[in-house]
């Protein structure tokens, strides 16, 4: 049985804010997702990882409610009218749009309050104080196409976050992005999550950085290979498995370290994988 995304519970503050029971999803002919359970408690960082197409986007898109599962169950545990915080992969604004930074923040109250309402002052204030969470304030005014890369991401996660959302989702946000544009974007991340008491759910490929970041890893190629937090993570097999080569990544903890495999073990891991 197919229940889809659902939002709102009654029973909101309890229990985890997001949970899938054995989500089966298909694009076209290809197996995207493959019994996928799991849950994810309200106030947690996710990392999520995985290959190329692996189908890190496709769970994200079905958490958000933009695709379907086939098979299972996903509910989400979010206040009615309020929307999902979400910043999608690659996406283009055109440098010639003539819009400013404010104005494309202003874009993410629509989804709650439609796109003919009034904005009023309390909602331009909200504005601002999403620019100015995310260290953009003094650029309000500036226009869209003259933001560097890193200004242009920033801009998209206040846009996500300014009608006040329990929960967002970022799909590859730090995708050609330099070393210091992604310090700044964990950093502002930090503290977007303390200020407004998110939970965060980050798509990545990069292995190197992101389990030093978060509180939990997913790592997913069509089925959850691994569910933990890095600290706890003491091989690499299941890694290996799902990525179907040799790497290595930096855990966080008492005791910052690097977790990589054993030489001796087959290159390819245990059995698992694309069945």
């Amino acid at each position: 049985m197919t229940d889809g995304a659902g939002t709102g519970s009654e029973a909101r503050g309890r229990g985890p804010i997001i949970s899938l029971s054995h989500v089966w999803v298909w694009l076209g002919d290809a197996l995207a997702l493959q019994d996928v359970s799991l849950d994810i408690e309200r106030g947690r960082f996710v990392g999520l990882m995985g290959p190329n197409g692996g189908g890190k986007t496709t769970l994200i898109k079905t958490i958000v409610g933009l695709i379907k599962p086939d098979r299972g169950r996903v509910a989400v545990d979010v206040p009615r009218g309020r929307p999902i915080g979400y910043v999608p992969q690659e996406e283009y604004i055109d440098p010639e749009f003539p819009a400013t930074a404010y104005d494309v923040v202003e874009m993410g109250l629509y989804g709650c309050l439609g796109v003919t309402a009034r904005i009023s002052d309390e909602h331009r204030a909200r504005v601002l104080e999403a620019l100015d969470l995310v260290g953009l304030g003094h650029l309000a005014g500036r226009r869209i196409g003259a933001l560097s890369g890193g200004q242009k991401q920033r801009v998209s996660i206040a846009r996500a976050v300014v009608a006040r959302p329990d929960l967002l989702l970022l799909d590859e946000p730090t995708t050609g992005v330099d070393a210091n544009a992604r310090d700044d974007f964990f950093r502002t991340l930090r503290g977007l999550r303390e200020t407004l008491s998110l939970t965060i759910i980050l798509a990545s490929h990069d292995i190197e950085v992101v389990p030093a970041e978060v509180d939990e890893v997913i790592c997913i190629n069509q089925r959850v290979f691994v569910h933990a937090a890095p600290e706890e993570i003491a091989d690499i097999a299941d890694f290996r498995s799902a990525y179907g080569c040799e790497f290595e990544f930096l855990a966080h903890g008492k005791y910052p370290h690097r977790i990589i495999g054993h030489h001796a073990e087959d290159a390819t891991g245990k059995e698992g994988g694309d069945d």
